[in-house]
C-alpha cells in the first residue's frame, strides 16, 4: 500500500486483514445489582461479548475486590446492559474479602 504526501504517520501501516489479534482492555463503570461468592449481574453503559473473559474491579463497603470472569449473559436494560458474570479466579484475599462481605449483608436482609 503507497504511502501518500501527506501521510503524517512516522512510519507507515502495515495492511494485515485480521492475521494478527488483539485484546482490548475497557475502563467502564458499572453498578453491582447482584452479587454472590462465584458471580455478579451488573448493569452498565457498554455491552460486554457473550463468552468474554473480563476483569472487574469491585468496591465494596470494606475495600476492593479484584476478579477475573467470564460474560454469561448480556440484555440490553433501560439504560445501558445487564450483564452477568461468572468469577474464574479470585485470589484468597479477595476471595475471603468477598465472603466477609457477602456474609454481612446476608445477616442485614430479613
Amino acid at each position: 500500500m503507497p504511502v501518500e504526501s501527506d501521510e503524517r504517520r512516522r512510519h507507515a501501516r502495515v495492511r494485515l486483514d485480521g492475521r494478527a489479534a488483539g485484546r482490548a482492555t475497557i475502563f467502564a463503570d458499572f453498578k453491582v445489582v447482584a452479587l454472590s461468592e462465584s458471580g455478579a449481574f451488573v448493569e452498565m453503559s457498554l455491552p460486554l461479548a457473550l463468552g468474554s473473559t473480563c476483569d472487574l474491579s469491585l468496591q465494596l463497603a470494606h475495600g476492593q475486590v479484584d476478579v477475573r470472569g467470564q460474560v454469561v449473559h448480556v440484555e440490553p436494560a433501560t439504560e445501558g446492559y445487564r450483564i452477568g458474570v461468572e468469577f474464574l479466579t479470585v485470589d484468597d484475599m479477595d476471595q475471603a474479602l468477598l465472603d466477609s462481605f457477602l456474609d454481612r449483608e446476608r445477616r442485614k436482609s430479613p
